[in-house]
């Protein structure tokens, strides 16, 4: 804080001597009455200004404290404005790394909708197949059943004519007893207690009928 200090020095004018004896003790002066009209002199007043040491030291301190804020405030800023550098290069640096990052992301989603279109292509083509494996199935079922019903009734006729080769076989077997024992004439067979010939030529209904005449037997019907 400046302060000043104003020292002013006062100097009076030596008048004529004076006859009184109490005039040399009296500090003032004796002056007559009326205008004055004579200036004063210019040395008579001097002023003298004087800055106090403690005042300068403060004020140098001050400018000095001052100067040490600023390097101080500079070198923050400096600091400051390289942190933020570093903070945007490390930022712009992470969010190229995001970016390719997103950008494989998407491909990689990409590529997974892809194979998701094509599991359903073969899902659905493969419900298609399985739909015509399973009428087919069907089909067959259905087929094989039928095929069931007519190989029961080809072993019901085989049963049948199993019967019947059975019947032929014990007919023959006693044909052939009856031949050993000639119990019909030559060339004829037992049959069921009855003689019966059996004749290799074709013949017509008449001619088998006049053939049996001449033999004495009767067409058998």
């Amino acid at each position: 804080m400046a302060q000043s200090v104003v020292y002013a020095d006062l100097k009076f004018a030596a008048g004529p001597p004076s006859t009184g004896p109490d005039e040399d003790d009296s500090p003032y002066e004796n002056v007559p009455l009326g205008p004055v009209t004579a200036a004063p002199s210019p040395g008579r007043w001097t002023r003298r200004w004087r800055v106090p040491t403690a005042l300068l030291a403060a004020s140098l301190l001050l400018l000095l404290l001052l100067l040490v804020a600023v390097v101080a405030l500079g070198a923050c800023y400096w600091q400051v404005a390289r942190s933020l550098q570093e903070t945007s290069r490390e930022h712009m640096a992470e969010q190229g790394r995001l970016s390719q990052d997103l950008r494989a992301r998407e491909q990689s989603l990409e590529q997974a909708q892809l194979e998701l279109a094509w599991a359903r292509e073969e899902l659905q083509r493969a419900w298609h197949e399985y739909n015509i494996t399973q009428m087919e199935l069907e089909s067959r079922n259905a087929e094989l059943g039928h095929t069931q019903q007519e190989l029961a009734v080809l072993q019901e006729e085989m049963q049948v004519v199993q019967g019947k080769l059975n019947t032929s076989e014990r007919t023959v077997s006693s044909l052939r007893a009856c031949v050993n024992t000639d119990c019909c004439p030559r060339g004829w067979v037992l049959y069921k207690s009855k003689c019966l010939y059996i004749s290799v030529t074709k013949k017509t209904w008449q001619e088998s009928q006049k053939d049996c005449a001449g033999r004495s037997a009767r067409l058998l019907v």
